[in-house]
């Protein structure tokens, strides 16, 4: 998808895709892998390094967080606030919906 090559868009989703973005050390890529109501599964992989993360029920939704040094996942309930970008890093939120369609955002500095 063009809207995320910059590091920063909104998607929603319905079908595995592959998104392609600046993460803080270079190409990085977001795969999501799995969606249905109330589910989505997806891969991060940037430089050296892959994440992988899930959630299932409804308002559920995960977050992960790329450094250049490294980064890690958070799943559970969403706030309704989206994410915000910390310095240096890049900010994936990937909220499932009860119709199958999951929001992606992309948020970098």
């Amino acid at each position: 998808m063009a809207a995320c090559t910059d590091g920063t868009c909104e998607v929603a989703v319905s079908a595995p895709v592959t998104i392609r973005f600046r993460g803080p050390g270079g190409p990085a890529t977001l795969s999501v892998t799995g969606i249905g109501p109330n589910r989505v599964e997806y891969t991060v992989e940037s430089g050296n390094g892959r994440s992988r993360a899930s959630t299932n029920g409804p308002g559920q939704g995960c977050i992960t967080v790329l450094r250049r040094n490294g980064g890690g996942n958070s799943c559970g309930r969403l706030g309704a606030a989206g994410p915000s970008p910390g310095p240096d890093a890049v900010v994936i939120q990937a909220a499932a919906g009860e119709d199958g369609t999951a929001v992606l955002h992309i948020v970098s500095e």
